[in-house]
């Protein structure tokens, strides 16, 4: 082997093991893995601190061993550090993943299996992956793309767009930071978008480089980031689905598990502070149901519990059944929970946000766009508009059968923005016109309701084609009291506005609590067997469901049917 002059760069080192091994850009490839256009960039000094891997497989192939092979990483050691120093801004460093994450064994299957998917010629493998506010998707992809690193040895690379911002991240300056981490000096940048963005295409046609886009704005802020044919892949994140975006694979990351919960709970918590019996177990259930699944809000109170060892879960548990006062209590120094979705309500026109909130007064497990326009004194065109935002934002969830229901948090958010929001005058005004359109109680149980004689006028431009809600039998329930017993609203389906399903519900207050004991049977599944028809059933409100009994009640302390098990519509 021939000896190798001092004083050089790691550039120049490596050029001179490959013409002493005597190996061509293309031999040394092939022999490395690492492609062509890194190697002869390396040579040239565009790229001085390769990854640690990929200074592993070139000294591998160039059969270095001892004392050359020591000097050969001290360089690329050394030239990582001196593009660390000279701009850090543009290093876009993989953060560290959590040591209890929790769960996510299919949807990390789905990422792995994506990026080792062969594209057709010209086409980049780019994943997305959507979700709502504390949902886990930035940790997510942290995670995923660690378990990635040994399929990128060019590097993996990651940013955040600050798409929940008031300033996302303009395109320029994500080009700028890409640029710089892959070894561009700022004097070779062009000053325009596409300009840079073409750049930033020719630098990774032949990298291997898994690209991590956090929190994405718009697809106008991700398009020119997309490296469209290269050799490695990119990950985007983001609230909203930027359905705008071509030739992407999606992925919905929804609440975790009652089970994966629970772990992530005793995970956080350490073995130790974990045990107490069946107790300390009943505890960590009853608190991971209160987070609803939620992996922001179960690290919040697992960090309260860790840094508060005098506290017992069972205590938290009470603090956090008070509805008025759960919100407070999903704190933990700089994390809350209701900051998470205040980003997502600051990103809502006006008109949404009014639609948002004043929904959180709609009774019933889920409702439907005829219901939303009487809610929100709007059209049912505008109410889909308004429901459409809600629901690409993670405020609300959509099903199949054209309703939307909040997460149990969101709602309490939304119930919030309602009191300190609207007057005491538009919140009597928004719950006459709820009882307005809903049908009346009947007088007495086991006899049918009057035939419901109109709605009275609403806000003005509320949709006038609401069909008349229907009579049905009363409930067998012999309740009695403030407990509303509702009817179904007929409703048909508009050319592409999509079907408009029955509504049921009932109002008993500003935050109503009655149950309202079904008057029209419909369809349940029971949740502790899916799929298998339970009881013809009633929507109840928005409480947790909790298996405590089995008798008819006119209060929401219990979602159960008559039989005790728990119901979801369908």
């Amino acid at each position: 082997m021939c000896p190798i002059p001092e004083r050089l760069c790691f550039g120049e080192v490596l050029r001179g093991h490959r013409h002493a091994a005597r190996m061509t850009l293309e031999q040394l490839a092939e022999a490395s893995g690492v492609s062509a256009r890194a190697i002869s960039d390396m040579e040239r000094g565009r790229s001085r601190g390769p990854q640690h891997r990929t200074v592993t497989a070139l000294a591998d192939a160039l059969a270095l061993t001892g004392a050359p092979r020591e000097r050969f990483a001290g360089l690329a050691r050394d030239g990582r550090l001196r593009s660390h120093w000279a701009d850090p801004s543009g290093r876009c460093e993989l953060p560290g993943s959590v040591a209890d994450f929790t769960g996510r064994a299919a949807e990390l299957v789905w990422v792995s299996q994506l990026v080792h998917e062969k594209s057709a010629p010209g086409v980049g493998v780019v994943g997305m992956v959507t979700g709502s506010a504390g949902v886990g998707k930035t940790t997510f992809a942290i995670r995923a793309a660690h378990a990635l690193r040994p399929s990128h040895p060019d590097g993996v690379l990651f940013l955040d767009l600050l798409g929940m911002s008031r300033h996302p991240l303009p395109v320029g300056d994500a080009l700028r930071q890409l640029l710089g981490a892959l070894g561009v000096p700022e004097q070779r940048l062009p000053g325009d978008v596409p300009g840079r963005a073409a750049l930033y295409r020719s630098v990774l046609r032949d990298e291997r480089v898994l690209v991590v886009l956090d929190n994405a704005a718009t697809e106008e802020q991700v398009r020119p980031l997309l490296p469209w044919g290269a050799a490695g892949s990119v990950l985007v994140t983001g609230r909203r689905p930027l359905a705008g975006l071509e030739g992407v694979r999606r992925l919905i990351l929804g609440p975790l598990a009652p089970r994966e919960s629970v772990e992530m709970l005793t995970r956080i918590l350490g073995t130790q502070r974990a045990s107490g019996g069946a107790d300390g177990e009943r505890a960590r259930l009853r608190l991971a149901e209160l987070c609803g699944g939620l992996p922001l809000a179960l690290r919040i109170i697992g960090n309260r519990l860790v840094s508060r060892p005098g506290w017992d879960a069972a205590d938290l548990v009470a603090r956090l059944e008070r509805e008025e006062r759960r919100l407070d209590q999903l704190q933990a120094g700089d994390l809350k929970i209701s900051n998470a979705f205040a980003l997502s309500y600051e990103q809502l026109t006006p008109s949404s946000r009014r639609m948002f909130r004043r929904l959180a007064a709609v009774p019933g497990p889920d409702f439907d766009a005829a219901l939303a326009a009487v809610a929100g004194g709007v059209a049912v065109e505008e109410a889909w508009d308004a429901l459409a935002s809600l629901v690409g934002l993670g405020l609300l969830h959509d099903t199949t059968a054209g309703r939307f229901r909040f997460h149990d948090l969101v709602r309490l958010f939304a119930r919030e923005r309602l009191r300190e929001e609207e007057s005491a005058a538009g919140r009597e005004a928004l719950m006459g016109r709820l009882t307005a359109w809903l049908p009346p109680a009947p007088q007495h149980p086991g006899r049918r309701p009057e035939g419901h004689q109109g709605r009275p006028a609403a806000d003005p431009g509320v949709a006038s084609d609401h069909a008349d809600p229907r009579t049905a039998p009363a409930s067998d329930c012999g309740c009695s009291g403030a407990a509303q017993h509702s009817t179904a609203a007929s409703s048909t389906p508009r050319p592409g506005l999509g079907p408009r399903p029955t509504t049921q519900g009932a109002v008993a207050g500003l935050l109503p609590r009655a149950v309202p004991h079904g008057a029209i049977p419909r369809v349940r599944v029971d949740t502790r067997a899916p799929g298998r028809p339970a009881s013809s059933v009633p929507p109840v409100l928005e409480q947790s469901w909790h298996p405590s009994g089995t008798s008819c009640s006119c209060t929401a302390a219990s979602r159960t049917d008559r039989a005790g098990r728990g119901f979801t519509t369908t």
